[in-house]
Order: structure tokens, then sequence, then C-alpha cells
């Protein structure tokens, strides 16, 4: 799993960048690997970034792991 961003070219030029939750799975028939999106986090630019703090550690918690400092 990993978070990656995506972006997007608007109409008048612009880029607009997404966050996204990502899994890689095997595609059965070609064998080649395709990213699964499993959480879209929105706008890049409108992202909760003191959420996303909260969430890691709370998963660190959750695996008995300290933060990394």
């Amino acid at each position: 799993m990993y978070i990656r961003q995506i972006s997007r070219k608007n109409k008048n030029g612009t880029t607009t960048r997404y966050v996204q939750l990502a899994h890689n799975e095997r595609n059965p028939v070609t064998g080649t690997p395709q990213a699964k999106v499993l959480y879209h986090f929105g706008r890049a630019d409108d992202l909760d970034t003191e959420g996303l703090k909260r969430l890691a550690a709370s998963i660190h918690r959750f695996i008995g792991e300290p933060l990394p400092s």
C-alpha cells in the first residue's frame, strides 16, 4: 500500500493534483501489476495533512511500533 499523487490538466491549462491510497495487484490475464485505488483523499491543495498525520499515528499504535522521528 502506498499514497500516490496523480495529476490532471484542466482546459484552462492549470494542473490539478489528487491524492490516493493505492495498492498494486497483478492482472490475472496479462500478468502485469496494476494500481487499485483503495481511497481517494481528494485534491492535494484541499488535503487535511493533520488528519493524515493522525491516521499514520493511529496505524503505528495499532501495529505496536513507535513513529519514526
